[in-house]
């Protein structure tokens, strides 16, 4: 799947609350519930064209759960397009993403732009605003994605 099969909006609003998760939550807290679902599935879209959870990445020799697995992918879509798309074209190998996920490989400064706070990973904060918001689980409305 090409680099350009997740909306360039989602893209847009990631890029633009960096590198601060307040900004992205204030953001995602202000839109419908629709709105959050649209960035809740584009996230995981961006996620899932990274790899086959199910069959796992090889890191040094050791295949990773499907659990570990996708989270591996959410985060590198959490870092951004930069980094995203250089996994989904193939400039960076999924298992050399693994390690600077792993913190044993620095993250290219000129694709990553780090997000403050302790949280590097914003992808579930729309999960964390649409149950504050709709008292309702996101996971499960979205058919436990």
């Amino acid at each position: 799947m090409g680099p350009d099969h997740v909306s360039d909006g989602f893209w847009e609003v990631l890029e633009s609350s960096r590198p601060r998760l307040s900004a992205l939550e204030s953001w995602l807290g202000s839109q419908p519930w629709e709105v959050l679902e649209w960035f809740a599935l584009a996230y995981e879209s961006a996620a899932e064209s990274l790899a086959d959870f199910s069959e796992g990445v090889s890191v040094d020799g050791e295949v990773w759960s499907e659990d570990s697995t996708g989270d591996l992918c959410l985060w590198v879509v959490g870092q951004g397009l930069g980094l995203w798309s250089s996994v989904v074209v193939g400039d960076l190998p999924l298992e050399e993403v693994a390690r600077m996920y792993l913190g044993r490989a620095p993250l290219p400064p000129d694709v990553v732009t780090p997000w403050d706070g302790e949280v590097s990973d914003p992808g579930t904060i729309d999960h964390g605003v649409y149950r504050t918001r709709f008292a309702e689980d996101l996971h499960e409305r979205l058919g436990g994605m």
